[in-house]
């Protein structure tokens, strides 16, 4: 006895896809695209740089600062998390993997990189992430103002699936509200 269950549109999608492959082969193309994006951010704070580094370094915050994201463990520098985010009417889940590459505070400007790899956790997308920050110490305006920092914040993003309908531009600017107020949160 064969029964049939309903499933609906948005769930039978991810699943049904790579059974439709051999049916129609010209489902392929959408899921081998790949869209790369580079992002740039910049905020100054009123923060001590020693303050804003020791924040880039607890994982657990990092995750916690960033909009729809969480770190469920920290293994030395290595983490496991998740990121939920919603573009228009597309909410995607990606769980996920990172390393914090680099930490250095040698130079003038201080640097720390995470790196970061997950897979949409109901479909078929995959995504690479690393992130750059550079610490810039500014000088005040008196010598009782407060210790201002400069933080730059590239990321490099790819995507690979079917979220990928997304342009530079619209990534840019749907990021740069979420990215100002992670920059505002490590501050904090």
């Amino acid at each position: 006895m064969l029964v049939a269950v309903a499933t609906p549109l948005p769930l039978a999608l991810p699943l049904a896809l790579p059974l439709a492959l051999p049916f129609c082969p010209r489902l392929a193309p959408a899921l081998e695209t790949r869209l790369t994006v580079k992002l740039h951010h910049s905020e100054t704070v009123t923060a001590p740089r020693d303050q804003v580094w020791e924040a880039f370094m607890d994982l657990k915050r990092v995750g916690s600062c960033f909009p729809g994201a969480a770190v469920t463990e920290v293994d030395g520098n290595d983490f496991v998390g998740n990121v939920r985010a919603k573009i228009g009417f597309l909410g995607v889940t990606f769980k996920g993997t990172g390393t914090l590459t680099d930490a250095d505070q040698s130079a003038d400007v201080w640097h720390a990189r995470i790196a970061s790899t997950g897979s949409e956790s109901h479909g078929l997308g995959k995504a690479d992430i690393i992130i750059d920050l550079h610490l810039h110490e500014l000088p005040g305006t008196s010598a009782k103002a407060a210790p201002l920092t400069r933080m730059d914040l590239t990321t490099e993003l790819a995507v690979h699936g079917l979220p990928t309908r997304l342009g530079n531009g619209l990534a840019q600017r749907i990021s740069g509200p979420l990215v100002s107020r992670f920059l505002r949160c490590m501050a904090s």
